[in-house]
């Protein structure tokens, strides 16, 4: 096999595995629930883990962010449309509660807007 066989199998491979991650985050996950609340875990290490969360409208949401990093971008997180910002202390799990009164997508986001990920209320 020569160089330029390896290389294309190796680009390949990267390819591949990059598109397993890339739809794992941007698949949308279901709430669990507690009682009549739908509640949400997010993982926040490189990306929102899950990136994109769907709820059901008229039912309470709590989302659950765990920020186990220390990137200064990941240190806050704004849900614009709800006028929310919110701290992310490295290592600690915030809670954000939301009351969605309307169907549609909704965008939350770093401060810089390099984590990204969409909230579906449908």
């Amino acid at each position: 096999m020569t160089i330029i066989g390896i290389i294309l199998i190796l680009a390949v491979i990267g390819l591949y595995a990059f598109w397993i991650w890339y739809t794992k985050n941007q698949s949308g996950v279901s709430a669990k629930t507690e009682g009549e609340i739908q509640v949400f875990d997010i993982l926040v290490k490189g990306v929102y883990s899950p990136g994109v969360i769907a709820a059901k409208l008229g039912k309470p949401i709590k989302i659950n962010f765990k920020r186990d990093e220390s990137a200064e971008c990941s240190r806050f997180v704004n849900f614009p449309d709800f006028k929310i910002r919110k701290e992310l202390p490295e290592g600690k799990t915030i809670t954000i509660e939301l009351a969605p009164d309307k169907k549609g997508e909704f965008a939350f986001a770093c401060d810089m807007g390099m984590y990204q990920g969409r909230l579906i209320i449908g």
